[in-house]
């Protein structure tokens, strides 16, 4: 599955991320193996061309069909060399097929249009139109936390687009991946339309952006490994979905029991390891004292443990250096005047869910991003203030709101500084046929099926001079 194993380095082993016990191992690619499957990308990229949306229809079909009897090894993966529990892991094996199934389904759906050339003078004989073509060679660069349903948001579309694809999945869970790509193979995708390159990225350096015959960049991961691909990529089309500080606004009117529940499971999900989990709550001084004990007494009761236990809530942390960053962004904060509430130790390799009380313009709170199991809570006077202290973070991903006051949600929408507002809801709510990414810090470009197609096709003209 990765590319000519003779020219790979010795396989790397692959960790539980729970017990540290070795679990597997992965090649470490380098450099040839990227030229090695550029080259085969260029033939699939002939390939993809021709293939007819029916062919690729059907491909992804098969591979949805797999993925339902594969279901419990996929979610095992995901729960031994990720960090989900085994509940969360078959959450998201369900939203992978919804992914794989979606993207089947607009592949029959990507239309173009007829241009009214005749409208401008001079071009009354003109007639033609606009249809979407492939872009060219992909590369899917994706992270350890959705490990499954984040690399379907990039082949799914791709395959859809007929596009082939270099993917590179994060070192930490490089399993799954390569499992899902034998799935695609057994789904009758040619073997030129995919390539899987693993490993740590210092054995091929930039050769899997720089190159030139690379079209588009799909990428989800941190600001800095963005900034580097960027400074590097040269004249590709981007699309980068990255890190995040998502806040919610508690108002006075909020159903309070229902809102703490939110806010407990959209901050706590993944042990905190969510782009879109929730890292803020600024609550209306008036209900602040009873959203805090609330909040708090329900964060309580989540059981920590092994996440092949169908009883946990909350599993590992994806590394030591992670555990580290944490620790470190809970000791900043209390040193910049936040109160610890409860957490800020660790079990094993786990993070105790962890509540910060701090002013709403707080620096750390607001411009750092952390991520793990960490929830800053503010009070704040009204709405105006929650406004603004959210949009002192310089990311802009999702951001909540809870309020009955349709007019308090519409001013919310129309003043924060985000991709996405969920109203009454947890900030990580999404669905995966919607377009998703973020403003400012947290990105470039949408994903979610159909604006990934968009993203992965160009649009070519043709135009017919008549004699009519």
């Amino acid at each position: 599955m990765v590319i000519d194993n003779k020219n790979t380095i010795t396989g790397i082993p692959v960790y539980n991320s729970y017990t540290g016990d070795k679990m597997g191992a992965a090649p470490q690619s380098t450099k040839q193996d990227v030229m090695n499957a550029l080259d085969l990308a260029k033939i699939g990229e002939v390939i993809g061309k021709k293939m007819p949306a029916s062919k690729r229809i059907a491909i992804l079909r098969k591979s949805v069909t797999i993925m339902e009897r594969e279901f419990d090894t996929l979610s095992n993966l995901i729960a031994t060399e990720g960090i989900k529990t085994i509940v969360q892991a078959r959450k998201e094996v369900t939203r992978a097929l919804n992914t794989m199934q979606l993207s089947a389904e607009e592949a029959g759906r990507i239309i173009g249009a007829t241009i009214p050339f005749h409208a401008v003078p001079g071009s009354e004989d003109r007639m033609g139109y606009e249809i979407k073509v492939p872009i060219g060679i992909v590369v899917a660069i994706t992270p350890f936390n959705d490990p499954l349903n984040l690399v379907c948001h990039k082949l799914g579309p791709a395959i859809a687009a007929g596009n082939p694809v270099i993917l590179k999945p994060s070192d930490y869970t490089p399993l799954v991946a390569i499992k899902f790509g034998e799935i695609l193979l057994e789904s009758g995708l040619p073997r030129e339309m995919l390539s899987i390159i693993t490993g740590s990225p210092e054995y091929f350096g930039d050769a899997l952006i720089s190159d030139d015959r690379i079209r588009l960049i799909s990428f989800t991961g941190g600001m800095e490994a963005a900034k580097i691909i960027q400074r590097k990529a040269g004249l590709k089309k981007l699309v980068m979905e990255l890190g995040s500080n998502s806040p919610v606004i508690v108002l006075s009117d909020a159903d309070l029991e229902d809102t703490v529940q939110s806010c407990v499971s959209g901050a706590f999900y993944a042990s905190g390891q969510n782009c879109v989990g929730v890292k803020r709550i600024f609550v209306e001084e008036t209900i602040y004292d009873s959203f805090l004990n609330n909040f708090s007494q329900l964060t309580s009761t989540l059981k920590i443990g092994s996440p092949l236990s169908e009883d946990v809530d909350i599993g590992p942390i994806i590394s030591t250096e992670s555990i580290h960053q944490i620790d470190l962004f809970v000791s900043e904060s209390i040193a910049h005047g936040a109160k610890l509430i409860r957490g800020g130790t660790t079990i094993g390799n786990c993070y105790v869910p962890t509540i910060l009380e701090a002013d709403c313009m707080n620096e750390i709170a607001n411009c750092k991003e952390v991520f793990g199991p960490v929830v800053t809570i503010s009070k704040v006077k009204n709405l105006d203030q929650a406004i603004v202290s959210c949009n002192k973070s310089p990311f802009g991903l999702h951001t909540a709101i809870f309020t009955n006051n349709i007019n308090n949600a519409h001013k919310a929408i129309n003043e924060l500084d985000c991709a996405g507002v969920m109203i009454n809801d947890s900030t990580d709510y999404r669905i995966d046929a919607m377009p998703f990414g973020g403003v400012k810090s947290s990105g470039i470009g949408r994903e979610g099926v159909k604006s990934a197609i968009e993203a992965m096709s160009e649009t070519k003209i043709a135009c017919f001079k008549l004699k009519i």
